[in-house]
């Protein structure tokens, strides 16, 4: 004891105790700039700092998915150790950023169906449209839903891309072994003809008729004009048709003929 009756100091205790309380501070603050880095290189309008993102990044942010799903819902497996184990990969995109000439779109981005298709994102595949004959099942039991689905998330034009200098020149769209990608005359582009000949297609391979069958649909309707329109190849008649008023010659529906002039008979010549 002392001699005012107090214990003798312990300076090394004191010195390690305070080492500690330093080393333990450090830590935390160390954490919380690890988890806020995290946080913050996860949200979508971080990839924009690497001008070769600004084209996907302002086509995302103009899409349907930017209210819904970030950049990582689709570019990164969900869950903590997924994205955890994508850093590594990111730290090399920073490298390439630095250090490499990137040039896209070079088509390799790998998206499995898991990121599409889960609880928080499309729980279902959705069923086929009215008046479409296409299988959205049938598709899906052979190809990702980025085979067809390839600028869902983005719809980045080559534009887009050369005005910020990535445009990569000999890129171009991969097609399905076995498939020949065409496009019909007229007709609006849809993301069927990237893998179909939709040149030498039936209509009704796509499309479903509002009313009873009537064979192939181009031979009343016209391939190259918008089906709204209701364009019709009508077969050579006597009468002048455009003049009169289908009803006339149809009451019942195009298979029947009924010829009110001449009182339900055609005339003998």
């Amino acid at each position: 004891m002392g001699a005012e009756g107090k214990p003798p100091r312990n300076p090394a205790g004191m010195t390690k105790t305070r080492r500690l309380v330093i080393w333990g501070a450090a830590g935390v603050v160390l954490l919380a700039v690890l988890v806020g880095s995290l946080i913050y290189t996860e949200q979508s309008s971080f990839c924009p700092t690497c001008h070769e993102m600004s084209p996907y990044y302002d086509a995302w942010a103009k899409g349907p998915h930017a209210l819904n799903a970030g950049c990582v819902d689709c570019h990164i497996d969900a869950g903590v150790v997924a994205h955890l184990a994508h850093k590594p990969i990111a730290l090399k995109e920073v490298w390439d950023h630095f250090f490499s000439n990137s040039k896209f779109p070079n088509y390799t981005v790998e998206i499995p169906n898991s990121r599409c298709q889960n609880e928080t994102c499309h729980t279902t595949i959705p069923e086929n449209k009215p008046g479409v004959a296409f299988s959205h099942a049938k598709h899906a039991a052979t190809a990702l839903c980025k085979d067809c689905h390839t600028q869902a998330g983005h719809l980045v034009t080559l534009a887009a891309l050369d005005a910020v200098g990535v445009l990569r020149q000999d890129s171009t769209v991969p097609v399905p072994g076995g498939l020949t990608p065409s496009s019909a005359a007229g007709h609006k582009k849809v993301v069927c003809q990237n893998c179909h000949d939709q040149a030498t297609m039936k209509c009704s391979a796509c499309h479903q008729a509002p009313h009873e069958n009537r064979g192939e649909c181009s031979s009343c309707h016209d391939p190259s004009a918008p089906f709204a329109q209701g364009v019709l190849n009508h077969p050579a008649v006597h009468h002048g048709y455009q003049s009169r008023p289908c009803v006339d010659c149809h009451p019942s529906g195009p298979p029947a003929v009924y010829c009110t002039c001449h009182k339900g008979n055609p005339p003998t010549d």
